[in-house]
């Protein structure tokens, strides 16, 4: 009896334990998905418009031009910080200064 009774508090233990640590680790995706609204409910509605606008825009470019604005998304991100900011301050540049 006293055996029986063993078992089955160490399979309890076990399970308990099982399930605290899924717990433990499902707990941090429940927290980045809830994050994801808190920021589209702090934009504008003319920012929101913007986002849906250019969400559409993504929807209907052709398969080869989303892998090409992918890999060009993928090669700005690999620049280096101080390389990304100077080609901002370039463009930035041009888009001020009048046309020739």
């Amino acid at each position: 009896m006293l055996r029986l009774n063993n078992k089955a508090i160490r399979m309890a233990k076990r399970a308990l334990v099982s399930f605290g640590m899924c717990l433990f680790l499902l707990f941090p995706s429940f927290g980045w998905a809830r994050d994801g609204g808190d920021n589209w409910r702090n934009l504008s509605p003319k920012e929101k418009d913007n986002v849906l606008r250019n969400y559409q825009r993504w929807q209907n470019l052709p398969s080869r031009d989303k892998e090409h604005l992918r890999e060009e998304w993928n090669h700005w991100q690999n620049l280096p910080q101080d390389r990304r900011d100077q080609l901002k301050r370039r463009y930035e540049d041009q888009r001020r200064r009048p046309n020739d």
